[in-house]
């Protein structure tokens, strides 16, 4: 019955997926890459920056990603001023993608359960339901974990800056103070919204309030492609 239940349960939600995918199409890696390439090429570091960072996210682990997306961000820092290499930081994100660590959450359940099932059944070593419980605390952690991660994403969206210079003020109701330059292709990211301006966080604090055009959110970068390279 669990069994049946399960299949019914993830043929389900192959099904949704399918029909989400059928209305709108999944953001493909080697579009943002071809796209953060042309614009690392003609200079556009923001850009760059945006598009293989988003191209990241769904290919972590391809190496010619990685190797331009290190470059865009190096060059990103030279046009702000940065010349020593070891002031330059490069972002290093989980090496694999959100639906990679999703489908080994539940393959982790899925495991977990049924060594927990045949242990009861067939009275194997009490060892056995221990790591049953183990496998299904691990798969639930990395899920909740996921969920954590999506709601800070949802909350606070990653953005690039893809304008030369970007100039974070402080709001109305607050203390005056020399604006914050931030140059293109430094990664932010954003809270709420007032008008046409985002208040601004960096290392989880914020810093102010700026234009959203100076800005693209890194799940957003798809719809850009457009400009810079065809699918």
């Amino acid at each position: 019955m669990k069994r049946t239940l399960a299949k019914a349960t993830l043929a389900a939600l192959l099904v949704a997926g399918a029909a989400h995918g059928a209305t709108t199409p999944p953001p493909r890696a080697d579009v943002l890459y071809n796209a953060g390439t042309a614009a690392l090429d003609r200079g556009e570091v923001g850009p760059a920056v945006a598009f293989l960072t988003a191209a990241a996210r769904l290919e972590p682990r391809a190496r010619d990603i990685q190797i331009n997306l290190k470059q865009a961000t190096i060059d990103a820092a030279r046009t702000r001023g940065v010349e020593s290499q070891d002031e330059i930081e490069v972002a290093h994100d989980v090496p694999f993608s959100t639906t990679e660590l999703a489908w080994a959450g539940a393959i982790l359940l899925l495991l977990g359960a049924g060594l927990g099932i045949a242990a009861r059944l067939t009275r194997l070593p009490r060892g056995f339901a221990i790591a049953a419980v183990a496998v299904v605390l691990v798969g639930t952690t990395l899920h909740i974990w996921l969920l954590a991660r999506a709601h800070a994403e949802a909350v606070h969206p990653e953005a690039v800056v893809i304008v030369p210079q970007l100039a974070v003020e402080r709001g109305p109701d607050e203390p005056s103070r020399a604006p914050v330059i931030l140059g293109a292709g430094e990664r932010v990211h954003l809270g709420p919204t007032r008008g046409g301006q985002v208040e601004i966080r960096v290392a989880g604090a914020a810093i102010g309030w700026a234009p959203h055009e100076g800005l693209w959110r890194v799940r957003e970068t798809p719809r850009y492609t457009a400009r810079y390279a065809t699918p």
